[in-house]
């Protein structure tokens, strides 16, 4: 720092300040000192700056049993989070528990009392989530990578993909191919995530192909716990004559694609299938599987952007965004169905 200080002209004093405090000092200062750290190549202590700003310079993520299997998006976000983190001088603490909010509050209510962390990332926000108010009671800095559910307005910052857009682009998708009979797969309505992505076909639907009735929508949904059963899956897919299937996520459709073998359907040539969250099992699948990306690395990048205002203390308001996903157009949908359907 004393190399940084004499290059620019200033005490050491100055260059904390500008450092640690840059409001506290002109602009012209800050851009000398700016200068001279890059001339003379200084990096700062993460040590010491925490020590400084008596901060640890480490946020709670948990991990759980959701993130073994190769369809969980938590692990690419996770990985996203922590490289996003690292660059802003943060890294993550892998907060190992269960998954139910109780024992989740009990580990931040520890973490927080031994100073532990400096804020915490909570995902796979449900109705009635009671760590979210915990955490905004008690006042631990903290952003959820997923919405509120099942509330008209919310206290704390949170980034959310918007799945209604990403459903409803698969399905004009499909139906710009020439399908209109189009199946939805997914799990039992959760007056959340599941049922957001349900009720987001439902309606893009409705809205997109005019010979679609609601008594249409309603034979077209198949609701099933994973595994599904496979002869009830055929029986579902022969009696709709579904021409091509939208899953709640990558292990629905890659279960639609294999019924459809099953019962002498060809996927990506008379049978489409679209997921979601454009997993190992989308790409890995034959013929690849269509799916809806989320955009991991705009997310992260926000969820840090929140974080580290609220820590900061120079949080105005809530950050709370939904943000665009992308569908990404593989073998499993990427032809035109005939009018005969063959």
């Amino acid at each position: 720092m004393r190399t940084v200080a004499q290059a620019a002209g200033v005490s050491r004093q100055t260059v904390s300040n500008v450092l640690n405090s840059p409001e506290r000092v002109s602009q012209d200062l800050q851009e000398a000192v700016h200068r001279a750290i890059e001339e003379t190549g200084y990096r700062p202590s993460s040590m010491a700056r925490s020590l400084a700003l008596q901060r640890t310079g480490l946020i709670a993520f948990r991990v759980g049993d959701g993130m073994r299997n190769e369809a969980s998006l938590l692990d690419p976000f996770m990985r996203e989070v922590a490289r996003v983190g690292a660059r802003r001088d943060y890294r993550l603490v892998l907060n190992a528990v269960a998954d139910d909010d109780s024992s989740q509050i009990e580990s931040y209510r520890a973490l927080m009392a031994s100073n532990s962390v400096d804020g915490v990332i909570i995902v796979e926000t449900h109705p009635d989530d009671k760590r979210a108010q915990w955490l905004t009671e008690n006042g631990v800095p903290f952003v959820a990578f997923g919405r509120p559910w099942g509330e008209t307005s919310s206290e704390h910052s949170w980034v959310d993909v918007d799945a209604r857009l990403g459903i409803r682009q698969a399905v004009e998708h499909l139906h710009a191919n020439g399908h209109e009979r189009i199946g939805y797969l997914g799990s039992p309505p959760d007056g959340g995530r599941r049922e957001d992505r349900r009720d987001a076909w439902r309606d893009a639907m409705l809205e997109v192909s005019g010979r679609v009735t609601v008594d249409d929508v309603e034979a077209l949904y198949f609701e099933t716990d994973l595994p599904a059963d496979d002869k009830k899956l055929d029986d579902f897919l022969r009696s709709t004559e579904a021409t091509a299937v939208i899953g709640q996520d990558d292990r629905f459709a890659s279960q639609a694609v294999r019924s459809a073998v099953r019962i002498g359907l060809k996927p990506g040539k008379d049978f489409a299938a679209v997921g979601f969250d454009d997993s190992l099992i989308a790409t890995d699948a034959q013929p690849p599987i269509s799916s809806i990306a989320q955009p991991l690395t705009e997310a992260a990048t926000l969820v840090w952007d929140a974080l580290l205002s609220q820590i900061g203390g120079d949080e105005e308001a809530p950050l709370q965004v939904l943000i665009p996903p992308k569908l990404v157009v593989r073998g499993s949908s990427d032809f035109k169905l005939n009018q005969s359907g063959t």
